[in-house]
């Protein structure tokens, strides 16, 4: 027993090891431009050390976004929060997402390539939008029933409308950094939908 957990404790500090020097990797030469046995080098592995844990660069990339999103809160397993406070929580995240603008970078260019149902990770864009969806259709659906929110709306609709107008200030500000103030653009967004749905 105790060399078995002692084993799942190297394990994921091997994980943690490539991750953070893929992200490094990522950061430094884009995705592009890294390689797996640059980030072989800099975990202290090999190649097949590497490729163990992760069997491509691809699920490299996808395994620091999830852990990105886990970190963040954004793939929350229940919402147990109204609307506001799930929002906010949501809105008080957006400049930790955008201090990492390389990973928003790469994860906007493989979310466009990941739409076609050939793409190797097309389930990964598919389960996390369905699971931000899920969770600001959940909290809406919330203050509906308490009374917070008129339900003027389809829930699924409202959620579905934050989630494309954050992404899409977020590859407006890609492009255009001094030109979109993506943390206004999203107070502005959630101010009008509660005015709206004010009972």
């Amino acid at each position: 027993m105790a060399r078995t957990r002692a084993s799942e404790r190297e394990r994921e500090e091997t994980r943690a090891r490539i991750l953070l020097h893929a992200h490094a990797e990522f950061t430094r030469r884009g995705y592009r431009g890294s390689s797996i046995d640059a980030i072989a080098v800099g975990a202290g592995l090999t190649r097949q050390g590497v490729l163990h844990h992760f069997p491509s660069k691809q699920a490299l990339l996808l395994a620091l976004l999830d852990e990105r999103d886990q970190q963040l809160g954004n793939m929350p397993d229940r919402v147990d929060d109204s609307a506001a406070a799930f929002l906010d929580t949501a809105r008080s995240t957006i400049s930790q997402i955008l201090a990492q603008r390389e990973l928003v970078a790469l994860a906007h260019a493989l979310s466009a390539e990941a739409v076609g149902v050939e793409h190797p990770a097309h389930d990964w864009l598919v389960r996390r939008y369905d699971g931000l969806r899920s969770a600001f259709t959940d909290a809406f659906v919330l203050s509906f029933e308490r009374g917070e929110l008129a339900p003027r709306a389809d829930p699924r609709v409202l959620a579905a409308l934050v989630l494309g107008a954050t992404e899409g200030l977020e590859a407006q500000w890609l492009a255009h950094p001094e030109a979109v103030n993506v943390e206004e653009g999203i107070a502005l967004l959630h101010a009008m939908i509660f005015d709206y749905l004010r009972t």
